[in-house]
């Protein structure tokens, strides 16, 4: 795991917000952690889907990833990977939000969204998981922006773990 990575992911959040012109406050009922975990759940749906669209919606010109193996990935590669539609060999998956929790800063005009991805393998009601397959946990760090009348990711880092060795 990189050091400094929290306060890395802060000052973009805040250099971008800094860059946006004339932000206004979000609204009330935009303003909640619910809110922020709507856009995170369509955000996964975007993934699972691979759908651009939704994608470059919800990421900020300037997003970059830092990914499970240290990588930052740009906006344009991250967009240019679920640009091809999805295999039908591709295994199917559930995931689940747990132990989310928002924070706003600047006013309300940042949010940090912190939190684990739970991904299963999906099974047909009643049968067992597949041999070898294997549920992955996934620590993250999201920062959003509000600007153009919605939350935009401005950045986001993800760790894969194992229960009981955090």
């Amino acid at each position: 795991m990189k050091t400094g990575s929290a306060s890395s992911l802060v000052a973009l959040a805040a250099a971008a917000f800094v860059a946006a012109p004339a932000l206004a406050h979000p609204p009330g009922n935009e303003s909640t952690a619910g809110a922020l975990m709507k856009v995170e759940h369509q955000w996964l749906t975007a993934l699972q889907r691979h759908d651009v669209a939704a994608l470059r919606r919800i990421l900020g010109r300037e997003y970059i990833d830092s990914d499970f193996q240290g990588d930052a990935i740009t906006r344009s590669r991250y967009l240019g990977y679920f640009a091809h539609p999805v295999s039908s060999s591709a295994p199917h998956v559930e995931q689940t939000f747990a132990d989310t929790a928002v924070r706003f800063v600047a006013g309300g005009n940042v949010a940090i969204v912190t939190g684990i991805v739970i991904t299963r393998p999906a099974t047909a009601r009643g049968a067992g998981a597949s041999p070898g397959t294997q549920v992955r946990h996934s620590r993250f760090t999201d920062v959003f922006v509000w600007r153009d009348a919605r939350w935009q990711a401005v950045t986001g880092q993800e760790t894969h773990f194992r229960p009981g060795t955090d």
